[in-house]
């Protein structure tokens, strides 16, 4: 037995036939035929009320849905694709950040510390004194200041 379908993907509509006895697997396998978007990174979700709810799981039992019910309220049965069948691309160079780095390899990047070490609730003052920190003229009129004697 097979019902029409009509699924929504982007700007497109596919008509087909959902035949419950194949599957989730099956129905994936031939919206991956038809649209190019690999099943692993497809998700489906009911546009037509009596179906499934949320997004469509692969271990999802099609032959539970009552489907005369469901096309008497849409016929065709709508469902949204969603899904890109663009392949996905790795960086050309991977991405490291300062946090991710040793201390003395992230003291060669940032030459002053950025803020305070946070104390439990000294985050807000850390984060005040990171946007200060941008403000040029402020960092030229510090540095022009002379060092203060320190008491040990």
């Amino acid at each position: 037995m097979s019902y029409p379908i009509l699924v929504k993907w982007g700007k497109e509509s596919i008509d087909m036939e959902l035949k419950p006895a194949n599957g989730v697997k099956g129905l994936k396998a031939e919206l991956e035929e038809r649209t190019g978007v690999p099943c692993d990174r497809m998700k489906l979700m009911p546009k037509s009320k009596g179906l499934w709810k949320g997004v469509l799981k692969d271990d999802f039992n099609l032959l539970t849905i009552n489907f005369p019910t469901a096309l008497s309220k849409s016929n065709p049965l709508q469902i949204l694709l969603m899904g890109s069948a663009t392949k996905l691309v790795a960086p050309k160079q991977k991405t490291v950040f300062i946090e991710d780095l040793p201390p003395e390899e992230a003291a060669k990047h940032t030459p002053e510390p950025s803020g305070l070490i946070n104390l439990g609730n000294t985050c807000y003052l850390n984060s005040v004194m990171q946007c200060i920190r941008r403000v040029p003229q402020l960092r030229a009129a510090l540095r022009s200041l002379p060092p203060t004697p320190t008491t040990g």
